[in-house]
């Protein structure tokens, strides 16, 4: 029987704790937060007599690493900001660590040795981008012998838009992910950095309005895999409704969304973070005002296999759960991160050390997580297509 332990209880961390206290296997969980609010709101949510809850700041080291022993696995769904300092916490109380973030983490250095001598898993970016997506598409590259092009789109929308973006911010927080600048891809079997925002393409999906996916993306361990493998070609993208890039490009141009402070009327104010205190309202997601949401995923593994070409497609377009008032991007990140945590608390991760997603969920651990995501209503399409040579 496992023990589990959730840091923060905001958007996504209730449906993790959620999700295991209602499993067999495990006997106690403790959602951690430093807001008594969130705190008692989460415990009306989880509604389960092996859940409770702990009022602790993640910022106190000390008060941290006492709070996470006796666990066998932590989840955390706090901001990426934290994730460093919660793996010296866990490092330092010997606890296994799930990260839905994954931006934080370098992807070599001393704190994987330091991991490892810990004799813990941590398993960073393990929500539903970054996670699910790398695990995919880990998958598809396993069935091939020589892996050729990698694509994925995926984006977290709302399921009816409103002008003027089409957007709300459906993963949490109060700003919109507005980041211009370059991004690294592969072109021609090398790492190569290209603009954000640019290589624009229509994605359709049917009974939803027309949508756009465009480069977006940082270094991470699912680039680094295809490097490794000689991959011709990678197309990291985020899908968004139609004219989204456009709209953005405009008040680019205009320096709107600039990052290079200016002067307004006697004061510095950095136009970005203006327009961010300014849209807020109007990108708000609000489940109480009827605000519901939709996840789009596509991935595209195309290669060889013995003297055949082949791809692997997986396909997920999912939508906000009625019946359980889960949101759609709660249940693909949370479910991901939920089932994949009771996997690590039973020990059935036997690798140590910083283990990235798309390396070790792989096999029989795969077929689990799509098993129980397509029992919670998360339903992923596998398709295989393959052409014979002549």
């Amino acid at each position: 029987m496992s023990k589990i332990l959730v840091l923060g209880m905001g958007l996504m961390g209730p449906t993790v704790a959620r999700d295991c206290a209602e499993e067999p296997e495990v006997s106690k969980v403790v959602g951690l937060d430093i807001d008594e609010a969130k705190l008692e709101a989460a415990k009306k949510y989880v509604d389960n007599p092996k859940f409770g809850t702990l009022k602790v700041s993640v910022t106190d080291h000390n008060a941290l690493v006492k709070a996470l022993k006796g666990f066998d696995a932590v989840v955390n769904c706090t901001a990426a900001k934290f994730s460093i300092s919660i793996l010296n916490a866990v490092m330092e109380a010997k606890v296994n660590l799930l990260d839905l973030a994954g931006g934080g983490y370098p992807h070599e250095g001393d704190i994987y040795d330091r991991a490892k001598e810990a004799g813990i898993t941590v398993i960073p970016g393990c929500g539903v981008d970054p996670g699910l997506v790398d695990i995919l598409v880990g998958q598809g590259m396993e069935m091939m012998d020589e892996v050729e092009e990698v694509y994925f789109a995926c984006g977290g929308l709302p399921k009816d838009p409103e002008p003027p973006l089409d957007y709300k911010i459906v993963f949490g927080g109060t700003k919109m992910p507005i980041r211009p600048g370059k991004v690294p891809m592969i072109e021609d079997g090398k790492q190569v950095m290209v603009d954000r925002y640019d290589d624009v393409e229509s994605i359709f999906v049917e009974g939803l309005k027309d949508m756009e996916a465009f480069y977006d993306g940082y270094p991470s361990s699912l680039l680094k895999l295809c490097l490794e493998k000689g991959v011709k070609t990678f197309k990291g993208k985020t899908v968004r409704y139609e004219g989204y890039v456009d709209k953005l490009m405009f008040l680019k141009d205009l320096g709107v969304i600039g990052e290079k402070p200016v002067n307004f009327q006697g004061a510095e104010i950095v136009p970005v973070d203006f327009f961010q205190g300014l849209i807020y309202p109007l990108v708000k997601f609000d489940e109480s005002r009827g605000d519901r949401d939709i996840t789009i995923l596509l991935v595209r593994v195309n290669g060889k296999k013995d003297s055949s070409d082949i791809q692997i497609s997986y396909d997920l377009v999912d939508f906000y759960d009625e019946e359980k008032k889960i949101t759609s991007m709660a249940k693909t990140t949370g479910y991901t991160a939920a089932i994949i945590a009771r996997i690590l608390a039973r020990g059935d991760i036997s690798q140590r050390g910083i283990q990235w997603p798309v390396r070790v969920i792989r096999g029989q651990l795969f077929d689990e997580l799509l098993r129980n995501l397509r029992a919670r209503g998360v339903e992923v399409t596998e398709t295989v297509t393959t052409t014979k040579k002549t």
